[in-house]
């Protein structure tokens, strides 16, 4: 947020900038969001980009800040209204999220040498406190958009860099503990954790596969180190196995908007320590014998070819 507003979708700065200029304009009823993902095409700038970057989600559907900045603004309101406008539960929920990973300043050209990092966190609670391996770095006031023209992320700008664990501690305005966030210094990568994003009740897509012969799951890896954090400067190669059941990996990518890697490889290497896989399913044992015979019409040929006399 203390950089120049040129990748929009990364920051709380440039965000509540662009979503106030519809939100808080009077005679608006609502704000339409361009992106929720990347896509192909139009980069930020010149270089090696192949794809924009200006979504809440990577070309993978992996979540980018910009998506927690928002779930704290306009999902999740910290209430228990019961409601069932959405096909996951979010009422009485609260959240807190720690945009920069924790690794030394050298890692980065930028901020080579430095001795300090500039941290940023964002929540739905109206304070969040900053601690650095269990000491103090100061709490900060969280605002809602729609209630205030202060800011609606808290910033750091000079967080002593050490090795450790750094957290972040929401808390309602009379102190109550309503979420926690922690993210510590990488070691070495350990292990491989695989996940399911789709079908995946957190995400409201279900629990299951239909056997349609087109549905598709949305399968993460995730690269961990000895305490299950994402190593996020791993680079290691995944490759995608089905190995029993009426599957087939269709597709494989990492989010990387300067990656050349082919989409139809069965093998992907990381970036920032995922990689995503796409398995569609083969069977169609889901349908009706009827459906079946109806669906393998669709591809038949409705004409016949007739002689004609001249």
């Amino acid at each position: 947020p203390h950089y120049q507003c040129n990748q929009k979708a990364f920051n709380g700065r440039c965000l509540e900038k662009l979503v106030n200029a519809s939100d808080g304009a009077e005679y608006s009823s609502g704000t339409f969001v361009w992106t929720l993902f990347d896509y192909y095409g139009e980069p930020p700038k010149p270089g090696w980009s192949v794809s924009s970057t200006y979504g809440q989600f990577d070309l993978c559907g992996f979540p980018k800040s910009a998506a927690f900045w928002f779930r704290s603004q306009w999902l999740l309101d910290g209430n228990t209204s019961n409601s069932t406008d959405k096909p996951f539960p979010t009422d009485g929920m609260n959240q807190v999220h720690i945009v920069e990973s924790w690794e030394s300043p050298n890692n980065w050209n930028e901020t080579r040498g430095n001795k300090t990092r500039s941290i940023h966190a964002y929540s739905n609670a109206p304070v969040i406190e900053l601690l650095l391996n269990g000491k103090s770095q100061g709490s900060r006031s969280v605002h809602r958009m729609v209630h205030s023209n202060n800011p609606t992320y808290a910033e750091w700008e000079k967080v002593p860099w050490e090795a450790g664990e750094l957290t972040a501690v929401a808390r309602l305005k009379d102190g109550t503990v309503v979420a926690k966030a922690t993210k510590a210094t990488n070691t070495e990568a350990s292990r491989l954790e695989l996940a399911l994003d789709c079908p995946s009740p957190m995400t409201g897509t279900g629990d299951s596969l239909f056997l349609d012969g087109q549905d598709v799951a949305l399968i993460r890896a995730t690269i961990v180190d000895s305490i299950g954090q994402t190593v996020h400067f791993s680079t290691h190669n995944v490759t995608f196995k089905v190995l029993n059941g009426p599957g087939v990996i269709v597709g494989t990518a990492n989010g990387d908007s300067k990656s050349y890697q082919p989409h139809d490889s069965s093998s992907q290497t990381a970036f920032h320590g995922l990689v995503r896989a796409v398995v569609r399913v083969t069977s169609m044992a889901g349908f009706s014998t009827r459906k079946k015979i109806l669906l393998q019409e669709i591809d038949r040929p409705s004409f016949a070819f007739k002689s004609v006399v001249l």
